[in-house]
């Protein structure tokens, strides 16, 4: 019989059933006459061994790391121990596992996603292993439960939930109790539905789960989530250097809300909605301690007499608080009129700024600060590219840009107590960039071994390096030979290299590169004497 082992008796191997079966045939001789001696007395002096019991109830857990086999016995007086056995196959032979000398048996190490059958025989005290039981089987894998697709927050007491299994499941235990006593077996449902309890706060659900194979999970698995059902803000609030703001100047808003992992914003005339944030940044002081808050400057053209700032919260969960209005009102003027701004590319990669200067007056000038984009629409949130602060200096030049890219700017002028004036729109588009002009190459013989390259000087305004590829055919180029050197120096033009056998032929060509990427043509190629 598959799986269970034999014993020796006499010079022969048998299984327990068949030496059995000669043992009866031998005493029904005996008590027949089937010899010529007879016994004096009834009693022969001896009894047959007692029946090894089969392992019943054989039973499969699943485990996080493998699996739990649980079993029972009718007689367990005469039995040592129990062997276990497995295929990884319906109709494989099965192999030897381990032994147990109580009722279960933990197995790991087991393939996720493979289906093992498992027997276990019950073995007596004179090492003599009896049948074993009927065979079972479950494939392996990870049980989980996932509450809300994982959401961290749920407003609703009612959520669902998600299981992950290595076989189809038949019935599920759920409870918020992890010892799942007031839990009763109900049918399974993909995604099921649960009700938490009343409160808010984090909640813990456990679930068990039987399969349509027979198989359970052994220990409880477990998700949890926060269940929040309200918002509300404490104040709102902002806080600025000036009771009159003009544009360029820098407030603060704030909304205390008492929660983290929500969205707060403040809006007032002229601004619909601004978001503010808890995470450190953009003016925020504390990340995650509940108050939301913004680092905003006033932009040019906000115009706001005694505005009314009211803040605006929906927490993690999804609750609203009621909008809550700041207890001081917000005032904005205009400044001065623009300034003048002119702008001409000069070159591929360079654009020239001039600008009319602000008149003195009875503010304190501060500086000049220039923003760039490079599509219409420059503000103070645009990038700050410059900050002059002469006020008789009116020009600038923009360098390291792309070619043939249009840049738009716009120049703000600012006092020590704000913005003063700023210019309109102004914008450019960099000429179109041009290859390199390549280089001529010569390569000759210091000696056997080290080799001379030299090459024409490259006299381009946008020089970056000369790039020398070497390889062993006469078609080497950039994309089929090696890169070995890049030189940064425009004046450099000659370099050494070496080769390790006076037979080995090199060929050579130097590509020139500009500051904005593009390469030159090849240059000549040419080879080792």
């Amino acid at each position: 019989m598959a799986g269970l082992r034999l014993f020796s008796l006499t010079g022969f191997r048998m299984e327990y059933g068949v030496m059995k079966q000669i043992f009866l045939m031998l005493l029904l001789m005996i008590l027949a006459g089937g010899c010529e001696r007879s016994l004096d007395s009834g009693n022969v002096g001896f009894e047959a061994p007692d029946e090894i019991p089969v392992p019943t109830a054989l039973k499969i857990y699943h485990l996080a790391d493998g699996i739990e086999l649980k079993w029972q016995i009718s007689d367990s007086d005469i039995v040592a121990h129990f062997n276990i056995y497995y295929s990884d196959q319906e109709d494989s032979e099965f192999v030897y596992w381990d032994s147990a000398h109580g009722f279960t048996k933990t197995i790991t190490t087991l393939n996720t996603g493979q289906t093992y059958y498992f027997r276990v025989a019950a073995v007596d005290t004179n090492d003599v292993e009896g049948a074993g039981s009927t065979t079972i089987s479950s494939q392996i894998g990870v049980t989980s439960i996932v509450i809300n697709n994982n959401d961290v927050f749920t407003n609703s007491t009612d959520v669902s939930v998600s299981y992950v299994y290595p076989v189809t499941p038949l019935l599920v235990k759920i409870t918020e109790n992890s010892d799942l006593s007031d839990a009763v077996w109900q049918n399974f449902r993909q995604p099921g539905i649960f009700e938490l309890s009343d409160g808010d706060g984090v909640k813990y659900l456990y679930a068990l789960l039987r399969f349509n194979d027979g198989s359970e999970s052994s220990v409880s698995v477990s998700d949890s989530i926060i269940l929040d059902t309200r918002a509300s803000i404490d104040s709102t609030y902002f806080v600025a250097d000036s009771s009159v703001l003009l544009a360029g100047d820098t407030v603060y808003f704030y909304i205390d809300a008492g929660e983290p992992k929500g969205e707060g914003y403040v809006f007032f005339t002229g601004l619909s909605q601004l978001t503010l944030y808890d995470d450190g940044n953009d003016g925020d002081a504390v990340a995650d301690d509940g108050i939301y808050s913004r680092r905003y400057v006033v932009p040019i053209n906000l115009e706001i007499d005694e505005g009314v700032v009211t803040g605006r919260f929906t927490d993690a969960a999804g609750n609203s608080a009621d909008d809550t209005p700041s207890a001081s009102r917000i005032n904005i003027a205009i400044p001065p009129e623009p300034i003048s701004l002119q702008t001409i590319a000069e070159s591929s990669s360079q654009i020239r700024l001039s600008w009319s200067a602000v008149e003195p007056g009875s503010f304190d000038f501060s500086s000049y600060r220039i923003y760039r984009e490079t599509s219409p629409g420059v503000t103070e949130s645009s990038e700050l590219i410059a900050n002059i602060t002469s006020r008789t200096t009116l020009g600038y030049t923009d360098s390291d840009l792309n070619d043939n890219q249009l840049y738009v700017y716009r120049v703000y002028a600012y006092s020590a107590d704000g913005l003063i004036t700023q210019s309109e729109e102004s914008s450019a588009t960099t000429i179109v960039n041009t290859p390199p002009s390549a280089v001529t190459l010569a390569v000759g013989l210091i000696d056997e071994l080290t080799i001379s390259i030299s090459w024409t000087e490259n006299i381009d305004d946008d020089f970056e390096s000369y790039q020398i590829y070497r390889g062993n055919t006469a078609d080497v180029t950039d994309l089929t030979g090696q890169r070995f050197t890049a030189i940064n120096d425009q004046q450099q033009t000659s370099f050494t290299d070496v080769r390790f056998d006076a037979l080995d032929t090199y060929y050579y060509v130097i590509y020139v590169y500009d500051r904005q990427g593009l390469k030159s043509s090849k240059s000549n190629v040419e080879s080792t004497p």
